[in-house]
């Protein structure tokens, strides 16, 4: 049994959900692939998914036997791209992952235009708006907006990004002035789950930290429905930067209190250290690290990029 073969059929298995996939997937039969899961799981004597007529599952046993292959898997194919160091070209596949919206706005004209000048290169392109765990999901580049705790990755400060209060001037007519927190206590907010919490936002002027209670009119996780709320007068909003940038340029949001914002947050470029012996790794992080870094001064002086 080619056992780097059974390897690569097993995951991709696990990381399509079905046998039929990945046969498609792997450009091979479906006989082909029933016959080396079955070969893989009598060699190592245990059962890696649960699988009746209708659905396929991963085991526990599969669960941990994945990530280890994930990892073979990937140490495998970057000792094959350390060969490709000597053309005069960077070549293969990167996996990149990055906050939903700032990924939409910033990485992906960025990767595009990438793409365009390499024709020999491929990236995976995931947006997710939580950490990923770079390891066992097969990540090899992470944009991240916020604190960093894993200090086994390589982290390229890229920039910062503020944290600010917004209205429409619009609802900005209807409203007293606003010239301290503690005039927003009691108003009507647009709730962005994801950075606030709902019932309390906090500000920080100096080392003096203060908490207002709100009084939420919409809830909600995604950024677009929370800018096109407070465009709307719907309430105040808190927003990262980069996502009002466009919004406050046209003049639909004003930004205000801006003495009172929290400390801005770090952008950071992850990337485990090992990745920077291949040339197609060593080439998209300074890619992406100049250039975002670029956009990031740019959004933090008022402009957009």
């Amino acid at each position: 049994m080619d056992k780097l073969k059974a390897m690569r059929v097993f995951v991709e298995i696990a990381d399509m959900g079905s046998l039929t996939a990945a046969a498609n997937r792997l450009e091979t039969s479906l006989t082909s692939v029933v016959r080396t899961l079955a070969a893989l799981e009598d060699h190592l004597k245990v059962r890696l998914f649960n699988r009746n007529t209708r659905q396929i599952a991963i085991t526990d046993e599969g669960r941990e036997y994945y990530l280890r292959c994930r990892t073979i898997l990937a140490e495998v194919n970057d000792a094959e791209s350390m060969l490709t160091d000597r053309q005069a070209e960077p070549l293969g596949k990167v996996t990149v992952t990055a906050p939903v919206t700032f990924g939409k706005r910033h990485v992906v004209p960025k990767i595009n235009t990438y793409l365009n000048q390499y024709q020999k290169m491929q990236v995976d392109l995931v947006l997710l708006d939580r950490p990923v765990d770079m390891l066992s999901e097969g990540i090899d580049i992470a944009v991240r907006i916020g604190r960093i705790g894993n200090h086994d990755l390589v982290a390229r400060q890229l920039g910062t990004m503020r944290h600010v209060l917004c209205a429409s001037p619009a609802f900005l007519a209807t409203q007293s002035a606003i010239e301290h927190p503690q005039d927003l206590a009691g108003n009507a907010c647009v709730h962005l789950s994801v950075l606030d919490n709902p019932e309390d936002w906090h500000f920080q002027h100096g080392i003096k930290l203060m908490s207002v209670a709100m009084q939420s009119r919409l809830i909600t996780n995604q950024v677009d429905a929370a800018l096109d709320a407070c465009i709307a007068g719907v309430g105040y909003c808190r927003f990262l930067h980069y996502q009002v940038s466009e919004a406050v340029k046209r003049g639909d949001l004003q930004i205000l209190l801006p003495d009172y914002e929290p400390h801005p947050l770090p952008v950071h470029l992850l990337y485990a250290p090992v990745k920077l012996q291949t040339k197609r790794l060593r080439s998209m992080t300074d890619w992406l690290t100049q250039s975002l870094q670029q956009d990031l001064t740019a959004i933090s002086q008022g402009g957009q990029p």
